[in-house]
Parts: structure tokens; C-alpha cells; sequence
């Protein structure tokens, strides 16, 4: 192998060693959404931020022991304009999961274009009247 081989082979390992450490470093700048940081709170869905179709589901998976005590949704990023939904809620019996579905007839029949927040306040059943809220935004496109 001559020279200029050897230079350009130290050369690509060299350059693949950085970008797995700049992957790692990127990997550690995106912490975990601070909702799931909540008591009680597994999922949301859709996640924060996502883009999604204006029937999508909404909702909540919760650790065994919570509930769901208020489920808002609003036609803006802020939860500036909530639309109670709670009436309209259904639950997956075992897996904790509350889910919303846009329909017709329904407070919200389809979600707003653009930004959508949802806005839900939970109990843990071992703490009665002790509440959590979570909000999160996410779009329609």
C-alpha cells in the first residue's frame, strides 16, 4: 500500500471516528419531552410537535393508578381557546390509554390546519384531588 493510500484510508477512519462522536453529542442535546417527566404520564399521542391529518386521535397513555379528569383541545399552539372533549373520551381498558377521535357531531369534529394543543389534567388515584396538567402542541397538515 503506498503512501497516499495509507494517508487517505487514516484519513476516512479518522473522519468516521468524528461522526460518531458529533452523533453522540447531537444524540445528548435532544432531552426527553418534559411532559413524560410528569407522574403518571407514558405517551402522548401524537407526540409533540408532530404533523399530522386532521381525524387524527388524540390522546394520553398513563401509568396504572391515574386518570384522566379533563381533556381540552384547542385550535391554537398556546391552549388559548380549549374545546372540553372529556364526554367524548373513550379508555382501553388494561392499557390506560384515553384517545379523543374527531368526528362529526363531536365539540371537535376535525382538528384545526395548523397548530393544535391539547391540554389534559390527570389524578393519581392513590392521592385524590392531587392534579397534573400536561400540554403539548402539535400540526395539521
Amino acid at each position: 500500500m503506498g503512501r497516499k493510500q495509507r494517508l487517505i484510508f487514516f484519513g476516512l477512519i479518522l473522519a468516521g471516528v468524528a461522526l460518531i462522536a458529533a452523533a453522540g453529542v447531537i444524540g445528548r442535546t435532544n432531552p426527553p419531552d418534559q411532559a413524560l417527566r410528569t407522574p403518571g404520564v407514558e405517551a402522548l399521542i401524537p407526540t409533540r410537535g408532530s404533523e399530522v391529518l386532521q381525524q387524527q386521535r388524540v390522546g394520553i397513555d398513563l401509568e396504572p393508578g391515574f386518570i384522566v379528569k379533563s381533556f381540552s383541545i384547542s385550535p391554537d399552539a398556546r391552549c388559548a381557546r380549549p374545546v372540553e372533549v372529556i364526554d367524548f373520551v373513550t379508555l382501553t381498558d388494561g392499557l390506560q390509554q384515553y384517545f379523543y377521535q374527531p368526528d362529526e357531531g363531536k365539540p371537535v369534529a376535525a382538528l384545526a390546519p395548523d397548530d393544535n394543543c391539547v391540554k389534559i389534567e390527570i389524578e393519581n388515584l392513590q392521592r385524590p384531588g392531587e392534579l397534573h396538567t400536561v400540554e403539548w402542541a402539535f400540526t395539521v397538515n
